[in-house]
């Protein structure tokens, strides 16, 4: 692979007016000639410098062409380059809970309400240009921004309602966690299908009526159409007022989106795990010693529940991402004033996690390849992978080699309550689940430097390193 390869951001392939690139840890991004110009008009703005200040954009300066260290190949391709500050970690939308999707969507209206109020537009509304750093949503896209042409409409409106409002609707109002349909369409939930989704008496329901069901009557009648609607609006006198009504609606409507968050099985971890006081607290100062130990710069807490563990790991670390299945859990710990700025929340299936997919599968990554932890933290998780996702305990291992080189896992024996649940109504096919059978498969990838045993020997924890 040569260095232009190796530089390229694959999630930037759909933008005619720039591309990405990562090299020698820093963040370029390329831009075309009008690119180049629309961001100089930005630059001089004051609600740009300010959008900076206040934190909601990434930051981002004009590269001098004598500083810019990219390989020739590349840098022939553009008439001039931006630089970004690092994004700690990517993440996605459809890894994102209900609270942080929402903060998204709310920042994308703000942005596009001061654009608008000062002679700009965003002409993309899309979560990915929306990233999370120290728990708070930041716009990476500054090229989004271009100047507005009078009797313009928002150009962004459909893809908004298809990417932000769409999904949050269908939380709030249908019960339907939106990940699954914002990883199944890399462009969110289309307006058809949104309208299907909704039933009659939907459309009584704010937001539905005026953003859905009228969407997509005028999508069915002017979908297939030559007539140029975008002509037809500025002869009709359309104008930025109209704009700013329709994006302070928007603002009212999201703001007042509340999901009712229910049917968790980690909710309520704290109350129901089945350790004694004492054995909770060694489990604590385990974990705590362990990160003091290993000092890694990320920590993976996988299977996080309430995040309790990713805050200990949180005061040894530079960066947690913290993992979970359950939506509920994980919107626990984003909502939750106590976590730490450095724990970045995930709904992450660890038997079905984030592929690579997209234009050549390579648009959107999986989530090892935008983060690379030292440590990694798998603490009662195990049973789950083994008996209800049905993994071989070997093959989880090996995942778990490949993934860090420093590991701290916990072995939940047959006799916990919990792994009785589990087996309660199954055939018991899981021969490989033993302490003994863990013990050997971690052996031949690491060295178990260190274990305790906890819930009066139905747990053990291990920490172990990399051969």
């Amino acid at each position: 692979m040569n260095h232009a390869e190796a530089a390229v951001n694959t999630g930037s392939f759909r933008d005619r007016d720039g591309r990405v690139y990562h090299f020698q840890g820093r963040v370029f991004r390329g831009l075309s000639e009008s690119a180049l110009e629309s961001f100089r008009q930005l630059q001089s703005k004051k609600f740009y410098s300010k959008l900076l200040e206040s934190g909601k954009l990434i930051g981002t300066r004009e590269l001098p062409a004598g500083e810019n260290p990219l390989p020739d190949e590349v840098k022939n391709q553009w008439v001039g380059f931006l630089e970004h500050d690092p994004v700690p970690v990517i993440s996605y939308p459809y890894e994102w809970t209900f609270s942080m999707l929402k903060a998204a969507a709310s920042l994308q209206l703000h942005l596009v309400e001061r654009a608008v109020s000062n002679g700009f537009t965003l002409k993309d509304a899309t979560p990915y240009n929306v990233q999370f750093i120290d728990r708070k949503p930041v716009f990476i896209d500054i090229p989004s921004f271009e100047p507005l042409q009078e009797g313009e409409p928002w150009s962004g409106y459909r893809q908004f309602c298809e990417m932000f409002l769409f999904p949050l609707l269908l939380q709030v109002y249908k019960g339907c966690n939106f990940q699954p349909f914002m990883r199944a369409s890399i462009d969110g939930v289309n307006v058809q299908a949104a309208a299907s989704l909704f039933g009659f008496r939907d459309r009584f329901r704010k937001g539905v009526m005026s953003h859905v069901w009228l969407q997509s009557k005028l999508d069915r009648r002017y979908g297939g159409s030559s007539e140029n609607v975008r002509s037809n609006l500025k002869s009709a006198g359309f104008n930025r007022e109209l704009i700013l009504v329709n994006v302070r609606k928007l603002q009212k409507l999201v703001s007042k989106l509340e999901w009712e968050a229910s049917g968790s099985e980690w909710g309520d971890y704290t109350e129901f795990h089945n350790y004694s006081d004492e054995d909770h607290l060694r489990k604590e100062a385990f974990i705590r010693e362990a990160v003091a130990q290993e000092k890694p710069g990320t920590v993976w807490d996988i299977g996080c529940n309430t995040g309790q563990f990713s805050r200990i790991a949180s005061e040894g670390c530079s960066q947690v991402v913290s993992s979970d299945i359950d939506h509920v859990a994980v919107e626990r710990v984003f909502l939750n004033p106590d976590t730490p700025k450095n724990i970045l929340p995930l709904v992450q299936n660890v038997a079905d996690p984030s592929p690579n997919w997209g234009w050549r599968n390579q648009e959107r990554t999986d989530l090892q390849t935008r983060s690379k932890p030292e440590l990694v933290l798998c603490l009662a998780l195990i049973h789950h992978v083994v008996i209800t996702a049905n993994i071989p305990l070997a093959e989880f291992i090996d995942w778990l080699a490949g993934l860090t080189d420093k590991l701290v896992i916990e072995y939940v024996s047959r006799k916990d309550d919990k792994v009785k649940t589990l087996l309660r109504n199954k055939e018991d096919k899981y021969q490989d689940y033993t302490r003994e059978s863990l013990e050997a498969n971690l052996e031949r990838h690491f060295i178990i430097n260190r274990q305790q045993e906890v819930n009066n020997g139905n747990r053990t924890l291990y920490v172990c390193v990399k051969l």
